[in-house]
């Protein structure tokens, strides 16, 4: 059927397609954006702007079209047109839509943030013909975005000075409980750490059946030292004689120095070897600890004497075996020093099995 020489499908389709921009141009005109096509030449001369742009920049549609007024370019901030024109140049080479988000400066007032999705329209050569694109602002998006930006960095800031922060404070407790736990001079495990090792080492014992021993080492003639060099001497000299206990030291052992000149030497092992392997300890401490002090007067030859208790042959508790190794050195003390005392020692007759160094 003929309408004026034009057929009812054609008048039909042009009616949907009139149709179709009605509604195009009503959705458009009710956002808070616009539509844009333009030539791909070197001005991009707009063809078509939608009425939006009034709306979000202050500048009339129709300073646009044909570029009467002025171009789009001329819309973008300065600083962001490099990177404008980077994301359309890659999306055009890609053949691909663009999303980028940019400042537009207005007629008047500051800078607003808008987001383009455009992309390339090509003719049927392949040549790229027309670019086109939708504009909406996101001025107040891009506040809730930049503050939350600011909010996770600021997050990301307070969580970097808290994690410093509890390293600081791991790292003082653990030089505080060092601190608490070891001797300032020597760096030794003081008194304190000794009776803590001692009771959780005869515990273990008590458990697996091994013996402990434990040997109290007393200086020789350290007295002389400060006496005639003074304290920085005598300083030195102990710091020395700690590093020949530590070289005597096994992966289990222990040594500590429970203050002046008076250190102790805790091991543990099958009960059987219990004594033999305390006298062999305390000959090798005894061996080592003979350092020859030079002073004006003539060399000070300084020693030491150890007592050397067994758990739990010779004592049963970790103050009874304190109590034993302590007395046993003294033992050798008076009988004079340089010398190992075992507890045979306190056995009748007197003196008992005593070695002296």
């Amino acid at each position: 059927m003929q309408h004026d020489g034009v057929s009812a499908s054609t008048v039909g389709q042009g009616v949907y397609q009139d149709e179709r921009l009605d509604a195009l141009l009503s959705i458009t005109g009710r956002m808070d954006g616009y539509l844009y096509r333009c030539r791909n030449d070197a001005s991009y001369t707009m063809l078509y702007i939608s009425d939006g742009i009034f709306t979000v920049s202050g500048y009339r549609p129709s300073d646009f079209i044909q570029n009467a007024v002025r171009d789009y370019v001329s819309a973008i901030h300065p600083d962001d047109l490099a990177s404008v024109y980077a994301a359309v140049d890659a999306a055009l080479e890609a053949r691909r839509n663009w999303n980028i988000d940019y400042r537009i400066v207005p007629a008047i007032g500051e800078p607003l943030w808008v987001r383009e999705i455009g992309g390339g329209v090509w003719d049927s050569a392949g040549e790229l013909e027309f670019l086109e694109g939708f504009v909406v602002d996101i001025s107040d998006r891009k506040v809730v975005e930049d503050l939350n930006a600011q909010l996770l960095l600021d997050l990301k800031v307070a969580n970097e000075e808290l994690s410093a922060q509890k390293r600081e404070i791991e790292l003082a407790k653990q030089q505080s409980d060092h601190s608490a736990h070891h001797d300032q001079l020597t760096d030794l495990p003081n008194r304190r750490a000794f009776h803590n090792e001692l009771k959780s080492v005869l515990a273990r014992c008590a458990g697996s059946g091994d013996a402990a021993g434990l040997l109290f080492i007393d200086l020789d003639r350290f007295k002389d030292v400060n006496d005639t060099l003074g304290h920085e001497a005598g300083d030195a000299l102990l710091q020395r004689v700690s590093n020949h206990l530590r070289s005597v030291l096994r992966s289990d052992d222990f040594v500590a120095r429970l203050g002046g000149d008076e250190f102790a030497f805790l091991f543990s092992g099958k009960a059987e070897q219990a004594r033999e392997k305390a006298v062999r300890v305390a000959e090798r401490v005894l061996e080592r600890l003979r350092i020859k002090v030079p002073a004006l007067g003539g060399d000070i030859q300084v020693g030491c004497t150890v007592g050397v208790a067994i758990y739990p042959t010779e004592a049963t508790d970790p103050d009874a075996l304190v109590a034993l190794a302590d007395r046993l050195m003294y033992v050798g003390k008076k009988n004079g020093r340089g010398q190992l005392v075992t507890a045979d020692a306190l056995e009748p007759p007197t003196g008992g099995h005593r070695r002296t160094a």
